[in-house]
């Protein structure tokens, strides 16, 4: 996205949450940001394409600081914590924007925003699965689904807090304290032996996608530590991929020239099988 895009949606941000979504027009916006409406029709088709760009842009600021954290030097447990800090920061600092869009209901329904969402809500499910195996271990993959939807749960309640309430929280305090009540959780199942209502068979039911896309997400996690590799055609070919495989079409030849590229070094040939298999390629 070029810095003119971002700039109106940055205004626009800051409108909004003063004026709300629907009171706010596109002559106001372009006036705030110093363009003409006909300029604001360059970069946005409508005021709904536009706030489907802001839901985008939200999404993938969080999602940029979430995989810098990742790849730090680090234990589980500090990563994911450290991730549940800057989420928590992230939504506490768009509180106005937040407040706009529950009071007014202001997302319009559209195909894309609908998926969006729907993805947003996956990628969600899958974040909370893989973090919380990685810190516990494959022995709770019995219990993991309902875990992962109770620490959400958690995260919602303390969310709300912040939003609505506006109460002020040390964030990096509460992310260690909400990993803690994760652990009595964990321990609870552990310690009474209670079966989860919440189980691979439930989701498969529900939200096939979920077990679907488990498939993807372990290859994502593979692409991140290949990016560890010294050598800087790796790294560009690795970037491209993961910006590629994020989008919600992946386009194929692009996929297939990166893969190419990537089997050129024997040792990621087994990776580059397991993509061509997955996107059947």
């Amino acid at each position: 996205m070029d810095q003119k895009s971002i700039y109106i949606i940055e205004q626009s941000i800051k409108l909004f949450a003063k004026k709300g979504f629907s009171s706010t027009s596109v002559q106001e916006i372009a006036k705030e940001c110093g363009i003409s409406k006909g300029a604001f029709y360059l970069h946005f088709k409508t005021k709904d394409a536009l706030l489907f760009e802001i839901f985008n842009y939200y999404y993938h600021r969080i999602q940029t600081k979430i995989e810098e954290i990742q790849n730090l030097d680090v234990d589980a447990r500090t990563k994911f914590t450290k991730q549940l800090q800057v989420t928590f920061e992230e939504l506490a600092d768009h509180r106005e924007f937040i407040i706009m869009q529950i009071r007014e209901q202001a997302i319009p329904f559209n195909e894309n925003i609908d998926g969006f969402l729907k993805q947003m809500r996956l990628n969600s499910y899958l974040f909370y699965k893989k973090h919380l195996l990685n810190i516990y271990g494959s022995h709770v993959e019995e219990t993991i689904w309902e875990v992962s939807f109770l620490l959400q749960g958690i995260f919602k309640g303390y969310m709300d807090l912040i939003i609505i309430e506006g109460a002020d929280l040390n964030f990096e305090v509460l992310s260690k304290a909400v990993l803690r009540r994760t652990d009595f959780i964990i321990e609870g199942f552990e310690q009474s032996g209670d079966q989860p209502v919440i189980n691979d068979e439930f989701i498969q039911k529900i939200i096939p996608e979920a077990l679907e896309g488990h498939g993807k997400d372990l290859l994502l996690s593979k692409l991140q530590e290949i990016r560890a590799d010294d050598d800087q055609e790796i790294q560009d070919t690795v970037a491209v991929l993961l910006e590629e495989m994020n989008r919600e079409s992946p386009r194929t030849a692009i996929l297939k020239g990166m893969l190419t590229n990537l089997e050129k070094n024997k040792h990621y040939e087994g990776f580059v099988s397991e993509v061509r298999s997955f996107y059947q390629l």
